[in-house]
């Protein structure tokens, strides 16, 4: 039996790597935390807007995803662990 993917169980399709990986973007250009957790939660809805248009974008998911990149960016380790954001 094949798995469901994050949208058939009901969550966005965003990972810790995601997240991770615009983290290094915005630490090479010298970003300071605010500025990285804006620029990640902003890029993330965008991308979930063009891709994914039927989705309906939750009012509480920009300032989740700020809360998520704030926790990386001070050293929470989600090693292993998969990123559920729920959009119902």
């Amino acid at each position: 039996m094949a798995r469901k993917t994050k949208i058939k169980r009901g969550f966005y399709p965003i990972s810790y790597a995601d997240i991770k990986r615009m983290i290094g973007y915005c630490d090479s250009w010298g970003y300071g935390n605010k500025d990285t957790c804006k620029y990640v939660a902003e890029n993330i809805i965008e991308r979930l807007n063009l891709d994914y248009e039927e989705l309906p974008i939750k009012d509480d998911l920009h300032s989740d995803l700020i809360s998520i990149t704030h926790d990386i960016n001070n050293g929470a380790n989600f090693k292993g662990k998969e990123l559920l954001i729920s959009f119902k």
